[in-house]
């Protein structure tokens, strides 16, 4: 049972209006549903939907402090002590674990009204039986009964026959349909394509016509009945008041920037070309047409902002995205209006040599986020003519950025991937963020004891650094005791990339000599084959790596105890 369908089992066994919801209603009712699991320790605010609102804990207990108010304590076993309204921001806490339910009361209030006009119709009045059929589509479910009421009113239903062509491709758009009864394909023919291709099939509750509606665009597909059938229709002024401007929220570009400082993920519904011209660090490509085939990727517990060049492709994006249960809120006046930093797509190639850990970093991030890029290897015996005109310490690695600008320094440049990437790598929150940055830096501090020990002229010089390593690897043990699969969690961050290449190093110096015991860090020992199992970190070093690391040591520690040690066990 997922976790919205268990939260209304537990709300409809105990909680008015639950009770009196029948099982279709209930299943409508998971709309109006945020369900928050809380960990031991954890803390987050919740904000009201509406002045309405309420919260439950269905599992656990948990601590809820409203503003200027006492802190309240609720156990999911205290029926008497629930809902808990509130009208304010509220911090939520517990000790241990807690499930909590945030109830949207004006969507409930929807399903009250609706089922009071289903009790009180008339055994087949077709406006009522109307009404439902158009309250459990995935449009105008999001829409208040009024609303939905009046659209019931205004749809003009329309009989049609099997090959029908109810829609043609590039035709003027001025009506929205609704598929009373029947089945319909969706045929699109592109600049590429010798003949049209079927791309979708269609059912009963399926709408269709509303993205050139919204766009003011033409149609872009055409749509064909494979049955007879029974259509409603709302024309391009109705569909404008009853459904597109009620169900779309939008922000202004300045609440959208916060939004994503906070996280949140930025779809960009632009064409490819659009988007290399310019786009905001962080935001993912989906082209409005390939929208549909992508949606089974998006997760349906975020929330999304929707860009475009001006507003009216991400508005019917995120119509469809809503329909679907994404909550979608579109960016106005789209990129066009975004008074912030933006980038382009930049020609990228990292200049490096095969053993240097500090420039493998940025390979990993750059593979970790997918950014075209090259690589370039250097020898660092025969250094080309123009190394030291591109690089100013005469090091590795440096990025060339449109073959013209160098960004060196390896932390550098990880953090330019990281600002130019469509996946976060670093923490919202900024003691977190800074916490990572501070690990950064303790990461290099190990990888220059790992050259150290391997320069080390003999045992008492190894052993001082040696001592140090493993003092700073109980450090990092500690640090992960809370910790997994990856240094935040879930989430793959530049301190990742960073302790790849570290941990690749150790490994491969592990099992030749006796570095350190795993069974000593169980916890980092956890994380560092995770990240080895990545392809982003096995493939950022040529695959003759082990013998790349073994000419390094040779070149760097031919005469030290490190060296002697790994021959002796040879």
């Amino acid at each position: 049972m997922n976790r919205k369908n268990h939260a209304l089992v537990f709300l409809a066994k105990n909680y008015h209006p639950f009770t009196r919801f029948t099982f279709d209603m209930l299943k409508g009712a998971s709309d109006a549903l945020r369900i928050f699991e809380i960990k031991g320790g954890e803390t987050f605010r919740i904000q009201p939907i509406s002045d309405k609102d309420s919260l439950f804990v269905i599992e656990g207990s948990a601590y809820f402090l409203e503003k200027s108010s006492d802190k309240i304590s609720v156990d999911a076993s205290q029926i008497d002590a629930q809902p808990i309204l509130f009208n304010n921001s509220v911090t939520v806490s517990t000790d241990s674990s807690a499930t909590v339910c945030h109830v949207d009361g004006s969507l409930i209030d929807d399903y009250l009204s609706l089922k009071d006009f289903s009790d009180s119709a008339e055994s087949g009045n077709p406006l009522i039986e109307r009404l439902m059929f158009l309250k459990s589509t995935k449009v105008f479910r999001l829409l208040p009964v009024s609303v939905v009421e009046e659209a019931a009113k205004r749809c003009e239903e329309v009989r049609v026959k099997k090959g029908d062509e109810i829609i043609k491709q590039d035709s003027r758009a001025d009506e929205f349909f609704i598929l009373l009864e029947g089945e319909a394909e969706v045929w699109r023919e592109e600049l590429d394509d010798d003949e049209p291709q079927m791309v979708a099939l269609l059912g009963r509750g399926d709408t269709f016509g509303e993205e050139a509606l919204i766009t003011g665009g033409a149609r872009n597909a055409s749509i064909i009945m494979t049955t007879n059938g029974t259509l409603l229709k709302l024309s391009k002024e109705d569909f404008d008041e009853l459904v597109s401007t009620p169900v779309l929220r939008s922000v202004s570009p300045e609440v959208a920037h916060t939004m994503v400082e906070n996280g949140v993920q930025i779809i960009d519904v632009r064409y490819e070309e659009e988007y290399e011209e310019n786009f905001i660090p962080g935001s993912v490509l989906i082209p409005l047409p390939d929208l549909r085939s992508h949606i089974a990727g998006l997760d349906k517990s975020k929330e999304y902002l929707v860009l475009c060049a001006a507003g009216l492709r991400a508005a019917a994006a995120a119509l469809l995205l809503r329909q679907q249960d994404i909550n979608a809120v579109v960016i106005e006046g789209g990129i066009k209006a975004w008074p912030f930093d933006t980038a382009k797509t930049m020609d990228l190639d990292l200049i490096m040599f095969d053993f240097c850990p500090f420039a493998q970093r940025g390979a990993i991030s750059l593979k970790h986020n997918d950014i075209p890029h090259k690589l370039t290897y250097l020898d660092p015996d025969n250094l080309p003519d123009w190394f030291n005109e591109v690089s100013p310490f005469g090091k590795v690695p440096i990025l060339r950025v449109d073959g013209k600008t160098t960004i060196f320094e390896s932390s550098v440049i990880n953090e330019l991937i990281a600002s130019i990437s469509n996946k976060k790598m670093l923490p919202s929150d900024p003691i977190e963020r800074s916490l990572c940055r501070s690990w950064i830096e303790f990461g290099s501090t190990m990888l220059g004891q790992l050259t150290g020990m391997i320069s080390a002229s003999d045992e008492a010089a190894y052993e001082k650094i040696h001592s140090s390593f493993l003092e700073n690897l109980q450090r990092l043990e500690e640090q992960m005791k809370n910790r997994g699969p990856y240094f935040a969690g879930d989430l793959f961050t530049l301190v990742d990339s960073t302790y790849a290449p570290l941990f690749m190093r150790m490994f491969y110096l592990n099992d030749r000599v006796d570095l350190y015991s795993e069974d000593d860090y169980p916890k980092t020992m956890a994380w560092a084959k995770h990240l080895l199992t990545l392809d982003s970190v096995k493939n950022s070093v040529p695959r003759s790596f082990d013998d790349i690391y073994h000419q390094f040591i040779q070149r760097r520690g031919a005469k030290g105890y490190l060296f002697n040690q790994m021959k002796a066990v040879a």
